[in-house]
């Protein structure tokens, strides 16, 4: 799978991957999109047209459902081209937080899929509804479903590249439809054994999945968004990164604002020697600037505060640091 998404990243792709870098995110997001917009519109088309030929009700709405993936891929599209956008007045720090919104509204639209399949897998649960079809059918609906789980995966793929939850939801989406493609055709041919149940029973527990697929990709999404809790061993490396430049004794209320593709910052209070003269203490400070930039890849404002010669102090970043989604300090130990 890798090396065929190497293989189109070469073709497409001119420069280095560089998750951090907006345009680059914006150029993989969009490859990944029309890659699925023009995958979904051929495979429905192809659908549609077999499944007229064979008079088949499955792959007829298997069609229409293929086609309704090409919302979502706009979505992704739309969504990274507005993450691209440069700063401006309004939004000092850039637009990276669209990203975050774009896989927030594709998890909720994985929810209502997979209600939709509950509901009609419950309902053929209860009437042992026969699903029509022929051989012919189930065999278009099984390379259907494996034509688009490859399109999940090259999907998941190009978002574990680029660290993009957007992506990842995209794929779910694809890989709902080639689960949906395979059920149907399963159920034609167990119900042609006399096993029309099957089809539904299939149906509801994948329907369990991607509902728990779209609620974890909806809750992290929101949690960025509103602010969620800092990981643990950055913040101790930023503490230590820190501690490492001469002069710097203490290290405290540091919080973290994090505005989406890539772009991070950071503040931090340090304490150095009230003897210091200002533009020595400020030096201090531009190193751990620099330090930090160069090292993390964190733009970092650093706050000065004099530490009395001879005075230990207890060090760290204190309880409930946190990464603040919404761009406010975040109020950590003095």
């Amino acid at each position: 799978m890798r090396s065929v998404t190497d293989v189109v990243l070469r073709a497409f792709v001119r420069e280095p991957i560089d998750a951090d870098n907006q345009a680059t995110r914006a150029t993989i997001g969009a490859l990944e999109a029309w890659v699925s917009i023009v995958s979904n519109i051929l495979l429905a088309a192809a659908k549609l047209g077999l499944g007229i030929s064979l008079n088949s009700i499955s792959l007829l709405a298997d069609a229409v459902h293929t086609a309704s993936d090409v919302v979502t891929s706009g979505i992704v599209l739309v969504g990274f081209r507005a993450a691209r956008a440069p700063a401006d007045e309004e939004h000092p720090y850039g637009h990276g937080r669209v990203e975050t919104i774009a896989t927030l509204v594709i998890a909720v639209v994985l929810i209502v899929v997979g209600f939709e399949f509950a509901n009609t897998s419950t309902r053929r649960l209860f009437t042992a509804e026969v699903v029509g079809g022929s051989y012919a059918a189930a065999i278009a609906l099984a390379a259907s479903g494996l034509f688009k789980e490859w399109l999940a995966r090259f999907s998941e793929d190009l978002g574990r590249r680029i660290d993009s939850s957007t992506l990842i939801a995209d794929a779910w989406h694809h890989r709902s439809d080639a689960i949906a493609s395979v059920l149907v055709a399963v159920a034609i041919v167990a119900s042609r054994f006399g096993y029309p149940r099957v089809d539904a029973v299939f149906g509801i527990l994948v329907s369990a999945l991607i509902i728990y697929t779209g609620w974890a990709l909806g809750k992290d999404a929101s949690s960025v968004l509103i602010g969620r809790q800092a990981d643990a061993a950055l913040l101790e490396r930023i503490t230590g990164l820190a501690k490492s430049i001469p002069g710097v004794h203490d290290v405290h209320r540091l919080s973290m604002h994090d505005y989406g593709g890539g772009r991070t910052l950071v503040s931090l209070h340090i304490r150095v020697d009230e003897r210091l003269r200002v533009r020595e203490s400020h030096g201090i400070a531009e190193k751990v600037e620099a330090l930090l930039r160069d090292g993390l890849g964190l733009q970092a404002t650093v706050h000065i505060e004099p530490r009395a010669a001879g005075r230990e102090e207890a060090g760290g970043f204190g309880v409930g640091a946190s990464l603040n989604g919404t761009g406010q300090a975040s109020g950590l130990g003095a």
